[in-house]
């Protein structure tokens, strides 16, 4: 049966009537169930451990003299599911995690019963090796009713686990579009120029031009840009992002995505329409609107022109204003910072960057691991954080996250029965790193309260602890959906693309910073494309068309 069929039978499977599985003896940490429950069905008793790997950086915080292994979570996981949590290393950071699981990977080390991945190569390797488990059939089996419903209705999200043996892990949902760009700008410069906010990538421009010529800080300096952005790593950025500026005359594509255009997926970088784009881009540049030191700025050192006084706009997540665009504040405590849409095209056109659902976190499972339907129980019980129901519907733990204060939760932790000035944060003890989430739930909280509606839900009475503007972003980025344009690629690099894809990368990437910033003719753009494709592109989106061919099928 082919995987896509398995997962779409799923919800089928829970109509039908369930048969309660026969035990044999206890579910002990190294002996397996004989026989599984039912889909959605509590698993089955008895203590096991679960081994696992994780990195705990400073995010981590943990309160009370608690640590990743003694602390609240794996206490109640101990107490509610008799499931005791070990890991068996850890490491200080992301980037050292993912190391040492390559490592163990090649020299045949002990691998945990289950681990978070973030790096696709990875994954293709785990799978290519036999290592971990395919998962199809435990997915259908073990899987609640409502996360199954989460994942039928977010179904592209498992093309990145998928191969034609079957399912090799679970996407861990994040927000989903919590790195999609909105547009923050310095409202007092609008202000004392007596501008409005550009609705229209025209309208951009003549602010851009009033932002870098007008003298907006009244220094009586002409020490000013319109728009930061960085081109280091793309043009599409969680942070520091100008993908919106291409999306303005594509409508459907944006650089260093793969788009799908009748039927078939296409590298945005090298689609026609991003001539447009570039050649606006070229006409700022040679204005003075925009830094010309982009092509070496990553996206975090982007956004310090922002910060410094520098420059007027920037496209960055809903949450920017909070971090790191608040240090504006710092340097100048009468600075305003307001939000609005991206600008859109001439003909009304609009398309920005979008992450994965997951973030392309996903779990894998050790070929030996044999409690699944006790992993799945977990998960669901997770999940009682992002459904506002159960044990977590107030948050984690009481005293970490929340307190009850007359019966009602509190999240400001100075309004605790006893104050703290740091919580922990027990969503980041759990085997996911952090809290799984419903993607776009927060942004369409956001939406909704940004417009009037009545905080009732916990996750809503959270949500209007946000400063204003927060919330106005959040709403704005709900506003904006229907110009997400999310990489429909995802799979792991192809054969063409891990021997080829770093010089093409950088092909693309020097060549659009020589376009923009220097003489390079807007005309080398004709080139580069046919470049791309003679040097390796055809055959990158011949085995990339194969792949989506392979999951949609």
């Amino acid at each position: 049966m082919k995987i896509k069929k398995r997962l779409k039978s799923s919800l089928l499977l829970l109509l039908m009537v369930s048969f309660i599985a026969g035990c044999s003896g206890g579910n002990t940490a190294d002996s397996g169930t004989d026989q599984a429950p039912a889909a959605g069905e509590t698993a089955e008793a008895g203590p096991i451990t679960i081994t696992t790997a994780r990195p705990v950086g400073s995010d981590v915080i943990f309160v009370n003299g608690e640590d990743i292994t003694n602390n609240i979570h794996n206490k109640w996981a101990k107490e509610k599911l008799d499931i005791d949590f070990k890991d068996i290393w850890t490491t200080a950071d992301n980037n050292a995690y993912h190391t040492k699981l390559r490592l163990a990977l090649s020299t045949g080390e002990e691998l945990p019963d289950m681990f978070i991945v973030q790096d696709r190569s990875l994954v293709a390797d785990f799978i290519a090796s036999g290592k971990v488990m395919e998962i199809s059939e435990a997915f259908d089996q073990y899987t609640s009713e409502r996360l199954k419903s989460l994942y039928t209705e977010f179904e592209s999200s498992l093309n990145q686990l998928k191969t034609e043996d079957g399912l090799y892990g679970v996407p861990i949902f994040s927000a989903g579009d919590g790195t999609n760009p909105v547009l923050w700008v310095r409202q007092d410069w609008l202000d004392a120029l007596n501008l409005q906010a550009p609705k229209t990538i025209d309208e951009f421009e003549a602010v851009m031009d009033a932002f870098t010529n007008g003298d907006p800080d009244k220094n009586g300096k002409k020490d000013t840009i319109g728009f930061a952005f960085s081109a280091r790593e793309g043009f599409s950025n969680w942070m520091s992002d100008t993908s919106f500026i291409f999306g303005a005359y594509t409508g459907n594509s944006i650089p260093g995505t793969w788009a799908e255009i009748d039927g078939k997926l296409k590298f945005g970088s090298v689609l026609p329409e991003m001539k447009q784009g570039l050649g606006k881009m070229k006409e700022w540049a040679k204005k003075g609107y925009i830094d010309p030191e982009s092509p070496i700025l990553d996206p975090i050192k982007a956004t310090e022109s922002f910060i410094q006084g520098r420059s007027g706009m920037i496209a960055a997540p809903s949450w920017a204003e909070g971090w790191p665009l608040a240090d504006l504040y710092g340097t100048n405590p009468d600075a305003k910072i307001n939000v609005y849409p991206l600008p859109t095209g001439p003909d009304g056109k609009s398309a920005r960057f979008m992450n994965t659902l997951n973030e392309n976190r996903v779990m894998l499972f050790n070929k030996d691991f044999k409690h699944m339907d006790r992993f799945f129980e977990y998960f669901d019980k997770i999940y009682d954080f992002a459904y506002e129901t159960g044990d977590f519907k107030y948050g984690f733990f009481e005293g970490y996250d929340y307190a009850l204060v007359d019966g009602k939760p509190e999240y400001d932790g100075k309004k605790f029965p006893t104050p703290v000035d740091s919580k922990g944060t027990p969503s980041k003890y759990t085997l996911f790193w952090n809290a799984p989430q419903i993607p776009l739930k927060d942004s369409k909280t956001a939406y909704d309260l940004f417009n009037g509606k009545e905080p009732t839900t916990e996750g809503e009475k959270r949500a209007m602890t946000q400063n204003e503007v927060t919330m106005k972003a959040g709403a704005i980025n709900y506003e904006l959906k229907d110009s997400n344009t999310p990489d429909k690629f995802l799979g792991a690099p192809t054969k063409t693309m891990r021997s080829k894809g770093g010089s093409l990368d950088k092909m693309l990437l020097e060549t659009y910073a020589k376009i923009i910033f220097t003489e390079e003719p807007l005309d080398s753009f004709d080139k580069l494309v046919a470049d791309w494709y003679a040097k390796g592109g055809q055959e990158i989106e011949n085995e990339v068309n194969e792949w989506y061919e392979s999951v949609t099928k």
